[in-house]
């Protein structure tokens, strides 16, 4: 690897966790008033895997199989998230985001959008395409559609 990859990987590593903790203040600003931030990062986290069981969301999130359970209930019964049947023998359960809760999480969305676009609204023309083209070539390398196919060290 040469040092021009080492020296992006290093403000990589610097700048990304900045990004994603003003990414999730927002986020989680605008969540219902009801719903913790670990209920919301489990709709996020069904949002993108398209479904999981509650031992994958668990992991996700941190927290005990009986703690998940708990908040997985409460999400079923504010029709944010759904349980399927997942094998033949029914021994695994999956869970499915709603279409409720990919409103609400839409809802954040679009107002984090607003937020990071004022951030960024004083860049010129160049420094947007570049930016542009910058995360489009991140998502391209970096984020897969099944995060558990990647295996880190």
């Amino acid at each position: 690897m040469d040092s021009s990859a080492r020296n992006c990987a290093a403000l990589m590593i610097d700048v990304v966790p900045d990004v994603m903790q003003v990414i999730r203040h927002h986020m989680r600003s605008h969540r219902l008033p009801s719903m913790s931030v670990p209920q919301f990062r489990v709709l996020a986290f069904l949002d993108r895997r398209g479904s999981a069981t509650l031992s994958d969301a668990s992991e996700h999130v941190g927290t005990t199989m009986p703690s998940m359970s708990r908040m997985i209930q409460a999400l079923v019964c504010q029709h944010m998230v759904r349980r399927q049947a997942g094998s033949p023998d029914r021994r695994t359960v999956r869970l499915e985001i709603t279409d409720k809760g990919r409103q609400v999480l839409q809802v954040a969305r679009q107002a984090t959008a607003r937020q990071l676009a004022s951030l960024i609204g004083s860049l010129s023309p160049d420094e947007l395409c570049r930016l542009k083209l910058a995360m489009n070539t991140l998502k391209q390398i970096i984020a897969p559609k099944d995060l558990s196919s990647r295996k880190t060290s």
